[in-house]
């Protein structure tokens, strides 16, 4: 294999070169379980009206009626990816992923080094641990209609938040960590 060129570019713009260009290993799990028993996330709990009505006008709980409503806006490509980023962080908060200390954001600048240069690879949404002050998800919207492309976006944003959680541990006077185990979401549109 040919050696690849890196050069410093934000994480919106990373593409499967990158990866190979870069020291980084990728171990792809079909069994979403393995997410969703993390001590740092709990067990997902789904209301069954979720599971069993499908149209948001037929639902009897409100949260569960604004929940569909905003996946109908996220399946539709020419509403933009704040409808799909709306319908994560709602998401998130009927799973029970955000509460008191973990909270969803979007939009997340992350500094990243590479080549010497400081550029950032910009989240669409993550859960913030505000305990640990660390970022435990990230999610990612394929935007290019090209799931190399999301995988390579996602890497970029995955070790922009190691290299920031890392930096807010020293900061506090506690060691770095060596590796992390990062869970990725990509959603793709229709």
């Amino acid at each position: 294999m040919a050696n690849i060129i890196r050069s410093a570019k934000s994480g919106i713009d990373w593409t499967h070169n990158d990866l190979y260009s870069h020291p980084i290993t990728i171990h792809q799990e079909d069994h979403l379980l393995l997410i969703f028993t993390s001590q740092e996330l709990p067990q997902p709990v789904i209301d069954q009206e979720l599971l069993t009505i499908l149209d948001a006008d037929n639902m009897q709980q409100d949260r569960n009626a604004e929940l569909i409503g905003l996946l109908d806006l996220a399946m539709i490509r020419d509403k933009g990816e704040t409808a799909v980023d709306d319908f994560v962080v709602e998401l998130f908060k009927v799973l029970g992923y955000v509460h008191r200390q973990r909270l969803a954001r979007t939009r997340v600048d992350l500094p990243l080094l590479i080549c010497s240069e400081q550029i950032y690879a910009t989240t669409d949404v993550c859960i913030l641990d505000r305990s640990q002050n660390d970022i435990l998800l990230l999610v990612q919207e394929d935007k290019r209609s090209e799931p190399i492309s999301a995988r390579a976006q996602l890497v970029a944003e995955a070790v922009a938040a190691f290299n920031k959680n890392n930096a807010r541990r020293e900061a506090m006077g506690l060691s770095p960590l060596v590796s992390k185990v990062s869970y990725f979401l990509s959603w793709l549109i229709g």
